[in-house]
């Protein structure tokens, strides 16, 4: 259901002393990308899975990758990231095929602009309320006339330069680069029309733990109060063609979801994925040792 296609690129080395730089395809003036955006993944219009990278190691990166998984969040808001070892993680996604998704602490400008800059093709944006809040985070992720963003061809997102072999990066930067709001309080439901109304936004994502925790249930994700916000949030978002996704811990959470209507789904965190394997595997190695 989430596999992701991983066709080949029928790339080949030049022949020796070849410049290399001569031979990439244009792809008429684009700058050559290796890893799908994650608006062209949410276009396929199946269900998209994901899960949040914490791990500063890209090697476990690159297996959600190579495993199928079709987009990883690479998370500054929770984990400990850094900018060396974020960029790190954003070279694994886009070395296995994962679109990434780069989760900011706040409504920063600088923050979402950098992040960018690193070459992530969505950012996420955390506990939006307000609709001014939604305008300051889709201009800080967009260039003139869309918005803000700090101008600087010299970044990982713009090929170092190659810019000069793409005149139209900016205003594919604008239409390729995905903003994605967080919903996760009551105020922001309250406030979704609004927030919704504002041109630039491609995706809400629903924290259900604080979303709970704002009704008074903490941590009752599948409480019915929370269950109907969440099918509230998904057909508001609907009938403004807005993507809605959440986050789930469990297959049972994601079957649900997607029969509510959500299009993309973070499972969990790197850390809980390896935590439960090896607290599954370690079970198993005990039971197997104890019958020798």
């Amino acid at each position: 259901m989430f596999r992701a296609s991983k066709a080949g690129s029928g790339f080949q080395l030049p022949p020796s002393g070849t410049c290399i730089h001569k031979q990439l395809p244009a792809r008429q003036g684009r700058i050559l990308m290796a890893n799908t955006t994650f608006k062209e993944k949410l276009a396929g219009g199946a269900p998209i899975l994901g899960t949040f990278l914490q791990i500063p190691a890209a090697e476990l990166t690159e297996i959600f990758g190579f495993q199928h998984f079709d987009f990883g969040i690479v998370d500054a808001e929770h984990g400990t990231l850094g900018v060396n070892t974020s960029i790190e993680l954003l070279r694994a996604c886009a070395a296995s095929g994962l679109a990434s998704v780069y989760r900011v602490p706040g409504v920063d400008a600088h923050k979402i602009g950098h992040v960018l800059d690193l070459g992530a093709s969505a950012v996420m944006v955390p506990n939006i309320q307000r609709q001014e809040a939604a305008e300051r985070a889709v201009r800080a992720a967009k260039y003139y006339p869309a918005g803000n963003r700090g101008v600087c061809p010299f970044t990982r997102a713009a090929a170092y330069n190659g810019i000069d072999q793409d005149p139209d990066y900016y205003n594919r930067s604008n239409r390729e680069t995905a903003v994605i709001l967080q919903i996760e309080g009551i105020e922001g439901v309250q406030n979704l029309d609004q927030i919704l109304a504002v041109p630039g936004i491609d995706g809400i994502f629903i924290g259900p733990f604080d979303l709970s925790q704002s009704l008074g249930i903490p941590g009752e994700v599948n409480h019915a109060r929370v269950l109907e916000a969440i099918e509230d949030i998904v057909r508001r978002a609907g009938g403004k063609n807005i993507a809605v996704g959440i986050f789930a811990v469990s297959v049972e959470q994601v079957e649900r979801y997607v029969k509510t209507g959500v299009r993309f789904i973070a499972y969990g965190t790197d850390t809980l994925i390896v935590q439960r394997a090896c607290r599954d595997l370690g079970k198993q190695l005990q039971q197997a040792a104890r019958n020798r």
